[in-house]
């Protein structure tokens, strides 16, 4: 090279230098500026749940599960339906454990009917774990003559269930379930036509609470449906008033949103995280 032959100038390397890192500048900008709701569409699909140790106890060993309520549960069954949906889920989540489960539900049922019909329909079919969801009828009855189609506001109609009535019937079937080895969960009620002040949801609310007591004296796992459903249906008619059913059709029986709300939290309820269950597909 000759004596008077400069050295190639330094200067594109170094705008090289400088161009790369501005892009992984703006890439790292973009990145951390990705709205939270786009996020899921770019992680693996779920094929099988994590257990965490709070839920060995409720799923681990499970294979069959009876769920008994009453019109709610009974049309849960059918696509869309939360029955259908726990079925679907928990086989995507857990394939290996061949978790079967049995719709025990009945149209117009009561804690009084239920629990007439508690040991062929629950303990007799030998389950591993029962969830009972029982008390809207109970206090629905009371407030509607569905003969006559008349409301009455003082709740004061025979058809009902009174509170101390309910209570006996739930502890009578708790009772005989943990006295065959069976786990129970307990399923609030959800509201009563989606007048949140309403006479029938204010009476609810003491059935909920003695579910809750009743969970809480048996060591059973009590999960709330009823709270989720009052917090959609709140932010809804803030900003929307009162004039639409929003969660069912008719104000107590789920749609299908309902039912999605009812089958998700049932797993929040079990533990699963919510991890595992955010990006779960419905599968027929």
């Amino acid at each position: 090279m000759s004596p008077n032959a400069r050295s190639p100038s330094p200067k594109p390397r170094l705008k090289q230098v400088l161009i790369r890192l501005v892009l992984a500048v703006i890439a790292a900008v973009i990145v951390i500026n990705i709205p939270h709701s786009l996020i899921p569409v770019f992680k693996e699909s779920v094929s099988q749940a994590s257990l965490p140790p709070e839920i060995e106890n409720i799923l681990a060993g499970k294979r069959k599960i009876v769920t008994i309520g009453d019109s709610i549960t009974e049309a849960g069954k059918y696509p869309g339906g939360y029955v259908w949906l726990l079925q679907r889920y928990l086989n995507d989540l857990y394939p290996d454990r061949a978790i079967e489960i049995i719709n025990a539900g009945i149209s117009g049922n009561k804690a009084t009917d239920m629990q007439a019909r508690f040991q062929k329909d629950v303990i007799d079919k030998k389950p591993d774990l029962v969830m009972i969801n029982v008390g809207v009828n109970d206090v629905w009855h009371a407030f509607f003559d569905f003969q006559n189609q008349q409301f009455y506001p003082q709740g004061n109609l025979p058809t009902g269930v009174p509170l101390a009535e309910y209570r006996e019937k739930l502890t009578q079937m708790v009772a005989a379930a943990k006295a065959a080895g069976i786990r129970v969960v307990l399923l609030s009620p959800t509201p009563i036509r989606e007048v949140l002040d309403g006479p029938e949801n204010r009476r609810l609310q003491e059935y909920i609470a003695a579910m809750r007591e009743i969970g809480l004296q048996n060591k059973c796992l009590f999960i709330d449906l009823n709270a989720p459903f009052l917090e959609v249906i709140g932010t809804f008619q803030k900003h929307a008033g009162k004039t639409l059913n929003l969660l069912a059709a008719d104000g107590v029986h789920p749609n299908p949103s309902g039912y999605r709300i009812m089958a998700f939290t049932i797993l929040r309820g079990l533990g699963i995280p919510i991890k595992d269950i955010e990006n779960l597909q419905v599968k027929n």
